[in-house]
């Protein structure tokens, strides 16, 4: 019995002083490489905006190794609108942070520019092995809320209100202000009760079943504000939003739910 056991502890012994030896080397072994993140919003006031993403590699060196970055097909972005900083890794170092900038001036004023890069080498690296997912990023305007009268020309299509979140009537679309100010306006429907201020107070006219306008007043200072339609229980509703400076920032046509997109540069 003695000799089995001292078998079995030189045995471990063995084993473990094995798994010890295995030492990833860092210096001379495969260099691995990734960005930190996959995709990044890029909301851009006028005086431009930027962020920062990480590259990650495995190994480290006793001399500078440069990035490489490739602007995918796919992009929309031009060069124009954006800058990339930041691609050396310096010695010793096992990775570099990018800074990528957006331009104001140069992005659409609608919409969104959109700009994937692919990483495609990182010099001086042993056997290297790239991970395959391209960093995506989005740059688009951001401008400050506009104080004034904003309207709201809202319609139905069928002639009979709006059903929301219910099939008989619903909440409306609720604008909520950075101080905590809730605006609610919608269509009426006779089906039922519709919390807000609707058209009509609740009392349906001929027209207002179709077709309506709600104004509300967003005051000097405002920060933020989000808009966020419940549904469109038979995909009949459509409204559009003017700005105080009479352009047309934002609207719906019997599509999802949820917080709209208001350009506040128009």
């Amino acid at each position: 019995m003695k000799k089995y056991i001292l078998i079995i502890a030189v045995l471990f012994a063995f084993v473990s002083c094995e798994e010890e030896n295995v030492v990833y080397d860092s210096e001379n072994g495969q260099t691995l490489a990734n960005f930190s993140v996959s995709s990044v919003l890029l909301p851009t006031p006028t005086e431009g905006a930027s962020t920062t993403v990480d590259v990650f590699v495995s190994t480290k060196t006793d001399s500078e190794r440069t990035v490489t970055v490739e602007v995918d097909p796919s992009s929309t972005a031009t060069s124009d609108q954006y800058t990339i900083s930041g691609l050396t890794i310096p010695a010793g170092a096992f990775g570099t942070t990018l800074t990528i900038s957006s331009n104001f001036d140069a992005l659409p004023e609608e919409g969104r520019a959109n700009l994937v890069l692919n990483l495609v080498d990182v010099s001086g690296s042993n056997d290297l092995v790239i991970k395959d997912s391209p960093l995506q990023l989005e740059f688009y305007r951001e401008c400050p809320i506009t104080a004034g009268d904003w309207v709201i020309n809202m319609t139905d299509s069928y002639g009979d209100g709006w059903q929301t979140d219910s099939a008989t009537g619903g909440s409306g679309l609720t604008i909520t202000l950075g101080d905590g100010t809730v605006f609610e306006v919608g269509l009426c429907s006779p089906y039922g009760s519709a919390a807000g201020t609707f058209l009509g107070d609740g009392e349906c006219t001929p027209n207002n079943g179709s077709e309506g306008t709600a104004t509300i007043t967003i005051p000097e200072g405002t920060e933020s504000a989000e808009w966020f339609f419940p549904g469109d229980q038979y995909g009949e509703i459509g409204f559009e939003i003017i700005s105080p400076n009479g352009n047309v920032a934002g609207g719906y046509e019997s599509g999802d739910a949820g917080t709209l997109t208001i350009d506040y540069c128009k």
